[in-house]
């Protein structure tokens, strides 16, 4: 494998449930961000925070139903782990969610997600849009919401390259930032 910013094989790589065998992996995975001052991982279901692997993993499947959604407010969601055939490597994380709540319908989308900092640039945020999408078809999502920071040019090129459709821009007053709205049919 290259350094960051070189093209890979992103066909080597497959969306799944993350497991109980995945945990020193997942703990790789949250270092690099923190290693890379990096607080927060989207689409993680607030990975960092958690010191237990196995409660973080029980909380990410209490979400999966809205019966036993774990945050009031919250949407039930999917989350999967972006990983590569040849080494199971993890490289990014993904949460789907089931519906939209007004906060989402304006700002988060169905869709949040991350790449670990030394994959980062290489195409695979655009290919884990592409599997995404197909879990969320399974799902029973035919029109799904995927938003961006502004000065996130990366994630913009990544869901456009996707084939996201730009549809605008949305001001989040409570951080003072805008976030840029794509849709997928």
């Amino acid at each position: 494998m290259g350094g960051i910013g070189e093209k890979v094989n992103t066909y080597d790589v497959y969306l799944i449930k993350p497991k109980i065998s995945d945990k020193d992996e997942m703990e790789n995975f949250k270092n690099e961000f923190l290693a890379n001052n990096e607080n927060s991982m989207p689409g993680s279901s607030d990975f960092v925070n958690f010191d237990d692997y196995k409660k973080w993993l029980k909380h990410t499947r209490a979400y999966e139903k809205s019966s036993t959604v774990p945050v009031e407010g919250h949407v039930p969601a999917t989350t999967y782990l972006l990983k590569r055939k040849t080494d199971k490597k993890i490289l990014g994380i993904l949460q789907i969610r089931h519906s939209l709540n007004d906060f989402l319908k304006q700002f988060g989308g169905n869709f949040g997600g991350s790449i670990r900092p030394t994959e980062r640039n290489k195409g695979y945020s655009a290919k884990m849009i592409n599997l995404g999408l197909k879990k969320a078809k399974s799902l029973g999502l035919n029109r799904i919401l995927i938003t961006c920071l502004s000065t996130n040019f990366s994630s913009a090129k990544s869901i456009e390259k996707a084939g996201g459709k730009f549809e605008g821009m949305a001001y989040l007053k409570e951080k003072d930032v805008y976030v840029k709205r794509y849709w997928f049919e």
